[in-house]
């Protein structure tokens, strides 16, 4: 939290108690409500529970409600980047140019890192303590990376004048339709999680 946060937080709440000092000093001036002379130390003891659990209260739910957001937008962050990457392959393999050793060189390279991404998304899904299952989801992301990875890998890429057939091109453009399907819904889960 930053000083400013606390601050302002601090300030609130002093605010609060002078504004319910200035209503109690009006309420008194103003209606001639009985007083008891003896202070009912139970009265007191509830009141100052209340006051405090009508403070302690949203602070702690707004605090697990605000790291839950965090780490739901940091693994949407994550699946954003998959899908980013994922689009620069596609861009590349679906180029009508003729394609040269620096566009296979980044599609390997790009696949090699949307692997380790995959894996930390998986291991940010499994730490995250959500209460849903992502299990399926998952495996159908990484059934489709697998299949993704073994159409583009070929051991003449790097050879003078390889190009992608056209098969190929369509293959990996329907593969790359349903790995973005896939990981919006993996998204939208995990807005509803």
């Amino acid at each position: 939290m930053k000083i400013s946060d606390s601050v302002l937080k601090y300030f609130l709440y002093i605010s609060l108690v002078l504004i319910g000092v200035v209503v109690g000093i009006a309420i008194r001036h103003y209606y001639n409500l009985p007083i008891a002379e003896a202070i009912n130390i139970v009265d007191l003891a509830t009141l100052v529970v209340t006051v405090f659990l009508a403070v302690y209260i949203p602070e702690v739910l707004d605090q697990k409600l605000q790291v839950k957001r965090d780490k739901k937008d940091l693994i949407e962050k994550r699946v954003e980047e998959l899908q980013a990457l994922y689009r620069k392959i596609n861009l590349i393999v679906q180029n009508e140019e003729k394609m040269v050793s620096r566009d296979f060189l980044i599609i390997r390279n790009t696949l090699d890192v949307l692997q380790h991404k995959l894996d930390t998304i998986v291991t940010l899904l499994t730490y995250s303590n959500l209460h849903v299952s992502f299990a399926s989801d998952i495996a159908k992301i990484k059934e489709l990376t697998e299949k993704h990875k073994r159409l583009l890998y070929s051991d003449r890429m790097e050879d003078e004048g390889f190009s992608y057939s056209e098969t190929v091109e369509k293959e990996e453009e329907l593969l790359y339709n349903k790995i973005d399907q896939t990981t919006s819904l993996l998204v939208f889960k995990l807005s509803d999680a």
